[in-house]
Parts: structure tokens; sequence; C-alpha cells
């Protein structure tokens, strides 16, 4: 099961890198999407941003890489860590010049 603090980790990562991939000048749209089964709850980060172009795809949850100036490339490491910790799945869809689904998925405590 995550607590407060690795969700917390895991969803401000998701949240930040969404904003960061809109680039200037584009009319940015970010929605985060809620859902469950009998069995799982899923959360989605939905952007228009930049997409992940096809080459980086292998390294996203790699640690110690980034495509940015600043930071560590830790993030995704970390949140991949957390989600799978708490018997948990994150994956991604993208499409270059039009966006990335982020898509983090828990296995439910109690039925629905």
């Amino acid at each position: 099961m995550a607590d407060r603090e690795h969700l917390n980790s895991i969803f401000s990562n998701l949240l930040k890198n969404a904003i960061q991939s809109i680039p200037p000048g584009r009319m940015g749209e970010i929605r985060i999407a809620l859902s469950a089964d009998d069995s799982h709850v899923r959360v989605r980060f939905i952007d228009n941003g930049t997409g992940i172009p096809d080459e980086l795809i292998p390294k996203m949850f790699t640690p110690n890489f980034t495509t940015k100036s600043s930071g560590m490339g830790l993030g995704l490491s970390i949140v991949k860590r957390y989600v799978e910790g708490a018997g948990g799945k994150i994956w991604f869809t993208t499409e270059q010049d039009k966006g990335t689904v982020f898509t983090v998925e828990f296995p439910l405590l109690f039925a629905v």
C-alpha cells in the first residue's frame, strides 16, 4: 500500500512533468482522470505537450536520465519505485507533438 508521502511524490512528479512538457506559446491542457473497476484504481495524467521522442521512450524510468537542463533525472525512477512498491503499475503512451498520458494503477484493498 502506498503511504500519503509516496502518493504525494508520485502525483506531484507526474503533474510537474506534464506542466513542463507544454512548450511556450502553446495553450496547455492537463487533465487528471480517475477510474476504477472491481480490483484496481487508475489515475491518468493527460497533457497536450511535446510528447516523448521514440529514442527516449526506453530510458524514461532510468535513474539519472533527464532531458532537462536542471535536475538529476530521478523523478520518474522514484515514481516507478513507489508505484511498484505499493503493488501497482505505471505506463505511458505518447504521440510526438500531441502529448503524453501517464497511467498509474493500484490494486484496490477493498471491494467497490
